[in-house]
């Protein structure tokens, strides 16, 4: 069925949208939480993550129906959703690489910067989230962060990727949404928008050159699961 292409005013309300209900949430429902309940510190964001990002994934989903796609196969097609080629491998493996090189040089230049000029280091937790090893049974909560997580790279994938950028024409829509993508995190703070820079730019790029939603699922994915794990694991700091 037909792909219905969105304007630039559309698809920069959709992010501005989210973006507004990010900011609700770490206002009413995170204090509200913090405030009535007596949790694991990181339950606060895993419950007000799920708050975030279901509706993501389900607006991306809505939107293509309502374009006519009934079905979970057209659906999955409309998202642009499908099996990884040897191309689209490539990039995705070259672009994982690129993220991983260049969040590596910006750990350099800050960690020089706070070196010769006392400049802080860049923060790598967001100012809401309070963050310490989890320690025995502790360890059974990321059976809560792992659904998630699954929402938050597949939600943000589908909606940003498979189906805003998808449909936004010219030949440099990719930074455009690049730069949506960066508006939307501004909630995590100026030194997360920072140290996210690479994976802003270069997952957009990649789809730009696929047209395959997998591919920016496997970036995001890897570049912000195993390192949560090994964080909340207390294998790095």
């Amino acid at each position: 069925m037909e792909i219905k292409k969105i304007t630039l005013a559309k698809a920069t309300g959709i992010f501005i949208g989210f973006t507004a209900y990010f900011f609700m949430l770490l206002f009413t429902l995170l204090p509200f939480l913090k405030n009535n309940f007596l949790l694991n510190p990181a339950l606060y964001w895993f419950i007000t993550g799920y708050f975030l990002f279901i509706p993501l994934f389900l607006f991306a989903i809505l939107a293509v129906k309502e374009e006519g796609h009934k079905t979970l196969n057209n659906i999955i097609q409309a998202l642009n959703i499908r099996k990884l080629t040897k191309v689209d491998l490539i990039y995705s493996v070259a672009g994982l690489l690129l993220v991983f090189i260049c969040t590596g040089i910006i750990f350099a230049v800050s960690f020089l910067l706070n070196k010769y000029f006392g400049i802080g280091m860049l923060s790598t937790t967001p100012w809401f989230m309070e963050m310490h090893p989890f320690q025995g049974s502790e360890k059974l909560l990321l059976l809560v962060w792992f659904p998630m997580f699954f929402f938050n790279i597949v939600g943000e994938e589908i909606l940003w990727r498979g189906y805003i950028q998808t449909r936004l024409n010219g030949k440099f829509a990719w930074l455009f949404c690049s730069l949506l993508w960066m508006i939307f995190h501004i909630p995590f703070g100026i030194d997360l928008m920072i140290m996210l820079i690479p994976v802003i730019v270069i997952i957009p790029f990649v789809y730009s050159k696929t047209k395959n939603t997998v591919t920016g699922i496997f970036i995001h994915g890897i570049y912000n699961g195993p390192l949560f794990v090994m964080v909340s694991l207390g294998l790095i700091k």
